[in-house]
């Protein structure tokens, strides 16, 4: 089976795909790659570079125009390497973050969800789909707190997840927190690899970096579907 989690973004679109015994995570980037963790990580994480012109373009209807065109190309970029990675004698599962509608910004909304979209209408065409997996922000941050940190049952039967060493729920997690679990859970794949080689430098950050914060959302939601 094919195991893909994608975190859809214009800027930083990430992928997180198992097949058989191997991990491959992918990051489709605005950023240089002489750009701080761009250049940390290059060894490990498999980077496409894109270039975005319509945001240079003032014209409102030529804008609009050019950015659907760029959307079409980077969504083919992410579909053909996801295509070109997994086994396609197996059965795929693929999972997606949703929509976050707490975004301020009604244009940064409207963007990505015209992208997304035409990311999800070409996933339905990855050979041997099983199914696409919508996972709401929140049923992200509460998974990746339950496998790291588990949960108890009570007498009622009733599962409550445990919270993190600070005390914070799953449900409240932040990016710091996403990364913290992450490295919790350790593993000998390459992103965990990259977060064990800079742990001491990453935790004293106030922010977590991109594109590491896209990367661990990927893992987490390729692992959603492995349960």
């Amino acid at each position: 089976m094919n195991l893909v989690g994608i975190d859809i973004s214009i800027d930083s679109c990430a992928v997180s795909m198992s097949r058989k015994e191997e991990i491959i995570v992918s990051n489709f980037t605005t950023l240089k790659k002489n750009v701080g963790w761009i250049k940390k990580t290059m060894d490990l994480i498999d980077y496409e570079f894109i270039n975005y012109t319509y945001k240079d373009i003032d014209n409102y209807t030529e804008n609009e125009i050019m950015k659907l065109r760029e959307f079409d190309h980077v969504t083919d970029l992410i579909f053909n390497k996801i295509v070109g990675n997994i086994d396609k004698k197996d059965n795929s599962l693929i999972s997606v973050e949703g929509y976050n509608y707490s975004m301020r910004n009604t244009n940064s909304l409207i963007d990505i969800v015209s992208f997304s979209t035409m990311l999800r209408l070409k996933l339905l065409k990855v050979p041997k789909l099983e199914k696409i997996i919508i996972i709401s922000p929140m049923t992200l941050k509460s998974f990746a707190c339950e496998i790291t940190y588990g949960y108890t049952i009570t007498k009622s039967g009733k599962k409550i997840i445990n919270k993190n060493p600070s005390g914070i729920a799953g449900g409240k997690f932040d990016k710091k927190h996403m990364m913290e679990a992450f490295m919790n859970l350790g593993g000998e794949d390459k992103l965990s690899i990259v977060l064990n080689k800079y742990k001491e430098e990453l935790l004293k950050l106030k922010n977590v970096p991109k594109p590491i914060d896209d990367l661990i959302d990927a893992d987490f939601l390729r692992r959603i579907i492995n349960r």
